[in-house]
């Protein structure tokens, strides 16, 4: 009898390693392939703003048989039957791809055109940093769509939070803006 208690503890134990490890791999391709991700389509090779249906692929890891699909594209629905090529270079690095990720790095270093304040790495949970257009209004980053992001990063200029909270307030505003000399 104690033998039989004793393997059925061993083997809950084994099947207990066994389901949390399948998990840890399902919980890693959850986050692999959260967010948006820019890529650069193989039919045209302009920037599109893909999704990746994260619960197939944590499900198909899961049980050992990887398999990533896009669960939406800027692109669809005229090319939504596209044989789904651009996957690929989402596969071999994610983390660059992301969205967030291609902002973040771009302002690195960079410092605001208004004061001159390094605006450093944006965080989730905190004030974004912004940008200037060429129509010379600020914009938050996280507000242009993704597809133009890459394109709109090339012509901006880098904006701290404050400046782009007081130029916003000032475009909005300007019958309560007054101007005064600098002293000297």
């Amino acid at each position: 009898m104690a033998r039989e208690v004793y393997l059925l503890i061993a083997l809950l134990v084994v099947a207990g390693a066994f389901l949390i490890r399948r998990f840890r791999i399902g919980f890693h391709q959850l986050r692999k392939y959260w967010g948006k991700m820019l890529v650069t389509c193989p039919e045209t090779h302009e920037t599109a703003a893909v999704e990746v249906g994260k619960g197939k692929a944590a499900i198909s890891a899961m049980l050992g048989q990887p398999h990533v699909e896009l669960r939406s594209c800027t692109r669809w629905p005229e090319k939504e039957d596209c044989g789904q090529e651009c996957v690929s270079q989402i596969e071999e690095d994610s983390e660059s791809h992301r969205w967030w990720t291609v902002a973040s790095r771009w302002f690195v270093g960079k410092k605001c055109v208004y004061c001159g304040q390094v605006i450093g790495i944006p965080h989730h949970f905190d004030h974004q940093g912004a940008l200037r257009t060429a129509d010379q209004t600020t914009t938050e980053w996280n507000q242009v769509p993704p597809e133009k992001l890459q394109e709109v990063l090339s012509q901006a200029d880098p904006v701290c939070w404050n400046c782009h909270v007081a130029e916003t307030f000032r475009r909005v505003h300007p019958q309560l803006i007054v101007e005064r000399p600098r002293g000297g």
